[in-house]
C-alpha cells in the first residue's frame, strides 16, 4: 500500500502544511500595498518557496513523500484558488474542473523537483510531529501579524458582513476586488481559515501519535479556542449571527469583541507553542534537576496578559478619535516596566539556576532578548504617537505598531511556554525528591530504584515524568 508507513503519512501532512504556511506568508507580503509584486514575480516566488519546502521534506524522507506533501499543499491552497478562478461576481466557471486537479498535480511535481540531488537523513515520527507543531505555531504568528495590520490601519470593518464578504462566499471573493482596507481585512479572514484547518489537523495528529491523555486534551482545547476565536472575529463585524450583508454597525458597541479577539489570539499562540514544547524530542529527553519554583514565571504570564489587555484596549479605543497620550497609554506604558522586570528576572533565573533543562535555558535567553526588542519598539511607537502620527495614515507608524504587537505576541508566547515548562519541571523534580525520601525511610531499594551501579540518572527519570505530564 502506498505510504503505508506511519512516519511517511505524518511527514506528508506536516510537510504539506509547512509548505502551505510558507507560501501564504510570501503571497501575503507580495500583495501588501507598497509592495504589489507583478503576477509573474509572485508566481516565481511561490514556486521557489514550494521548491525549498519540497527539498526540506525530501532531505528527511523519500521523493515520493515530498511529492505527496506538495499535493497536500495544493489541496489546502484551494482555499485561495477560488479568488483567482471566480469572476467579479464570485462565481466559479466550468474551468475549475480542470484547474483544481491541475493545482494539486503541479504542486506535487514542483515539490518533487525540489528533491533532486538532495542528501537524505531519515527522520522519525517524533521529528515530523515537531514540524507539524512548528507549522501550526507559525500559522498563528502570521494571523496575529495580519490582525495587527488590520488594527494599525483601522480596517477592521472594511468588509461589513461575515462569514461572507460583500455577499460573496469568502473563499470565492475575487482577488481583483481586494484593494485597500478590504485586502487587509479579507486576507486576515483567509488566514483565520488556514489556522483553523491546521489546528484541526494538528489535533488529529496528536490524538494518533501521542499516548499522553493530558497532551491530547490540550490539543482539543486549543482547537476549540481557535473556533471561538473565529466566531469572535465575526461578531466583531456583524454583532450577531447572520449570513446577510449588513450595513456598518456602531463600532463602539463592538470594540469589546475586538479587544477579546486580539487577546485570545495571543493566548492561543502561547498555548500552541507550549504544545510544541511538550511534543518536542528535546524536551522529552531533558531533565529538570533542581528546577526550582514556578511561581515567578506564572506571575509573569499574569502580568503579560494584563499588559496585553491594556495595549489592545488602547489600540482599539484610540480609533474612536482619542489620540495622544491617553490614560490607557499611561497604564500600558507604566505596567510595561513591571512586566519587563519580571521577564528579566525569569530569564536570568533560567540561566543561573542549577539543573534547569537545556531547552528551558534557551527559552529564557530568548525571553530576555525579545523583552529588549519589545522595549525598544514600545519606545519608538510611543514617540510616534506623541509626535501626532496617525497609525492609519503613516507607513512608519503602521510598521512600528504592528511590529510592537507581533513581538508582544512572541513575548507572551515565550512567557506561557516557560511557565508551563517550569511547572512541569518543578513537579518532576518534586517527584524525584519524594521518591528519594521514601527510599531513605524504607532503607530498601524497590523496583525501578536507581542504585549506584545503574546507568540511569535522575535527569532521565525527570524526563520521563515531564514527558508524561
Amino acid at each position: 500500500m502506498l505510504f503505508a508507513d506511519r512516519i511517511d503519512r505524518v511527514a506528508i501532512l506536516a510537510g504539506g502544511v509547512l509548505a502551505t504556511v510558507a507560501m501564504w506568508a510570501f503571497g501575503y507580503l507580495s500583495h501588501l500595498p507598497g509592495v504589489m509584486l507583478p503576477g509573474p514575480a509572485t508566481l516565481a516566488g511561490l514556486t521557489l518557496v514550494l521548491l525549498i519546502a519540497g527539498r526540506f521534506v525530501g532531505a528527511h524522507a523519500s521523493p515520493g513523500v515530498a511529492a505527496a506533501a506538495g499535493g497536500v499543499a495544493g489541496l489546502i491552497n484551494l482555499l485561495v484558488l477560488g479568488s483567482l478562478l471566480g469572476g467579479d461576481d464570485g462565481r466559479v466557471g466550468a474551468e475549475a474542473a480542470i484547474w483544481v486537479p491541475a493545482s494539486i498535480v503541479v504542486h506535487a511535481l514542483v515539490a518533487r523537483l525540489g528533491t533532486v540531488g538532495v542528501r537524505r537523513v531519515r527522520w522519525s515520527a517524533a521529528d515530523w510531529h515537531g514540524v507539524m507543531a512548528a507549522a501550526t505555531t507559525s500559522a498563528i504568528v502570521l494571523v496575529v501579524v495580519a490582525g495587527g495590520l488590520v488594527t494599525s490601519t483601522e480596517t477592521g470593518l472594511a468588509v461589513p458582513d461575515w462569514p461572507n464578504s460583500y455577499g460573496v462566499n469568502m473563499f470565492l471573493y475575487p482577488l481583483s476586488r481586494m484593494t485597500g482596507g478590504i485586502y487587509f481585512e479579507h486576507a486576515h479572514r483567509l488566514y483565520g481559515s488556514l489556522v483553523g484547518l491546521t489546528a484541526l489537523l494538528h489535533m488529529v495528529l496528536v490524538w494518533r501519535g501521542d499516548a499522553r491523555p493530558a497532551v491530547r486534551r490540550f490539543a482539543v482545547v486549543i482547537f476549540l479556542l481557535v473556533c471561538c476565536q473565529g466566531i469572535m472575529g465575526g461578531l466583531r463585524v456583524t454583532g450577531r449571527f447572520t449570513l446577510e450583508e449588513v450595513p456598518l454597525i456602531d463600532e463602539a458597541a463592538n470594540l469589546r469583541w475586538a479587544v477579546a479577539h486580539g487577546v485570545l489570539a495571543q493566548i492561543i499562540l502561547g498555548a500552541t507553542a507550549t504544545l510544541w514544547l511538550l511534543r518536542s524530542p528535546s524536551w522529552q529527553r531533558s531533565g529538570s534537576g533542581r528546577a526550582g519554583s514556578a511561581i515567578l514565571p506564572v506571575f509573569l504570564v499574569a502580568a503579560g496578559v494584563m499588559q496585553l489587555i491594556l495595549g489592545a484596549a488602547y489600540r482599539h479605543y484610540q480609533s474612536l478619535g482619542e489620540t495622544g497620550f491617553t490614560s490607557l497609554a499611561v497604564a500600558h506604558t507604566s505596567w510595561a516596566f513591571v512586566v519587563a522586570g519580571l521577564a528579566i528576572a525569569v530569564g536570568t533565573m533560567t540561566q543561573s539556576r542549577f539543573g534547569v533543562p537545556p531547552l528551558l535555558r534557551k527559552l529564557g535567553f530568548g525571553l530576555v532578548l525579545v523583552t529588549g526588542i519589545q522595549f525598544l519598539l514600545g519606545v519608538a511607537a510611543l514617540f510616534a504617537v506623541m509626535g501626532g502620527a496617525e497609525s492609519s495614515e503613516q507607513p512608519v507608524a503602521i510598521l512600528l505598531a504592528t511590529a510592537h504587537q507581533a513581538n508582544g505576541a512572541i513575548f507572551l508566547s515565550l512567557s506561557i511556554t516557560i511557565a508551563a515548562a517550569s511547572v512541569l519541571a518543578a513537579r518532576a523534580a518534586r517527584r524525584i525528591e519524594n521518591y528519594g525520601q521514601s527510599d531513605a525511610s524504607d532503607g530498601t531499594l524497590g523496583p525501578g530504584t536507581i542504585s549506584e551501579g545503574d546507568a540511569v540518572t535522575p535527569e532521565a527519570m525527570t524526563s520521563s515524568s515531564a514527558s508524561t505530564a
